[in-house]
């Protein structure tokens, strides 16, 4: 069963900074569905229970964005 999970990113300026942080999150494990909006600078995940938030908070750091620690 897939839950959704609100991520919030505090740098993102454009269409372009979506675009990379949506490609990046679909590859961690247990991401199946990501929609950002650079505009409230949020990223709504669906993900499965394998689904490790340290794992998608690394990815967006490594792409040089600062995420806030979601709610779990």
């Amino acid at each position: 069963m897939l839950q959704e999970v609100e991520m919030k990113i505090e740098d993102m300026k454009c269409t372009g900074c979506e675009g990379t942080v949506r490609k990046k999150l679909l590859t961690v494990k247990g991401v199946y569905e990501a929609r950002a909006n650079f505009k409230n600078g949020v990223v709504l995940l669906s993900v499965a229970s394998s689904f490790q938030s340290s794992e998608a908070l690394k990815a967006i750091r490594d792409l040089g964005y600062t995420p806030v620690q979601p709610n779990e």
